[in-house]
């Protein structure tokens, strides 16, 4: 079996644990950093070239894209995509959670609770972005912002007010949010492979920092956490079509409340944390569904025959 991984960095703790753990059972890993890619479109026959040098054929892929190339790196999935390779996130998956409107929105249809959020630019509508958000403080986050970064705690619509106006002047979309303070300073980080959550963390912030991402020097604990919270990590990465994927979740004034699906999500600060392989049960799960595809073919091919001599036996 051949698995790529698209990857800039194959030095990274998570690339290097796959690795590990694909040599295990004997996978063969390719790590391609999706800019060395060229997709070439002919016929109704789409290749890969890496380097210059057409890739050998790819029993599955595993993308993990980094938000910097989100564009070139999608382009690259969706033609293994073309291909009728098995990709274990979906490129419409990847595009649809990583972009911060469009996976509120969809998960807001799937009637799954979400934090109340306006869309806006500048403070000319204030009084509607008071409205939504309820009470002070309130958080604002710049859409291409990630690991924590662009995100800011407000606490009186004066401050609310001249933000919004600095980054309209700057060109930036924001998201208002609302605050939960129920679960202020912590939250829960879900890892989903293939249906199923096979670890699960509590991130509390630093003192004096309202951000619990790991990159922002926040602390990982294990913990247990009720049905309720890993049935809704399960349906929000099957929702968006991610066999891998970290949800993180809050709590809400009115139960469970989803943040964030991450469908590139790292996987050093939860197994240190939790002391649980992550990177073995991905592997697994690939190799599943490889097997399966291929059981698919067999089968297919076998009924191909078959239909020829119902037909021929008809003439």
């Amino acid at each position: 079996m051949r698995i790529a991984i698209l990857s800039r960095n194959k030095n990274l703790h998570s690339i290097r644990r796959l690795l590990q753990e694909a040599k295990k059972v004997g996978v063969e890993c390719f790590v391609i950093n999706p800019l060395d890619c060229q997709l070439v479109v002919e016929g109704r026959s789409p290749r890969v070239l890496v380097n210059g040098q057409e890739l050998p054929e790819m029993d599955a892929v595993l993308p993990r894209i980094g938000t910097s190339i989100t564009d070139y790196g999608l382009a690259v999935v969706k033609q293994f995509e073309a291909m009728g390779t098995y990709v274990v996130n979906t490129s419409q998956g990847i595009a649809e959670s990583r972009d911060k409107m469009r996976s509120l929105q969809i998960l807001s249809h799937a009637r799954m609770r979400v934090p109340s959020t306006i869309m806006t630019r500048g403070s000319k509508n204030l009084r509607a972005v008071l409205q939504t958000v309820k009470e002070m403080p309130a958080v604002l986050k710049i859409l291409r912002g990630t690991q924590g970064v662009g995100v800011m705690l407000l606490h009186s619509p004066v401050s609310v007010s001249s933000v919004l106006d600095t980054l309209a002047a700057l060109d930036e979309e924001v998201l208002v949010q609302q605050f939960l303070k129920q679960g202020a300073g912590k939250d829960y980080r879900l890892f989903v492979v293939g249906g199923q959550v096979v670890a699960t963390m509590m991130r509390t912030a630093p003192q004096g920092e309202f951000r619990s991402n790991i990159h922002r020097g926040g602390e990982g604990k294990p913990l247990s956490l009720p049905a309720s919270y890993r049935r809704l990590a399960v349906r929000a990465a099957d929702i968006f079509h991610l066999g891998c994927a970290g949800v993180d979740i809050m709590d809400g004034p009115e139960g469970p409340t989803l943040l964030e699906v991450n469908s590139s999500p790292g996987f050093e600060g939860i197994e240190k944390a939790t002391g649980r392989n992550i990177a073995a049960p991905i592997i697994r799960f690939i190799v599943q569904e490889i097997r399966k595809k291929r059981a698919q073919a067999r089968r297919a091919k076998r009924k191909k025959p078959a239909a020829k001599k119902t037909r021929a036996r008809k003439r």
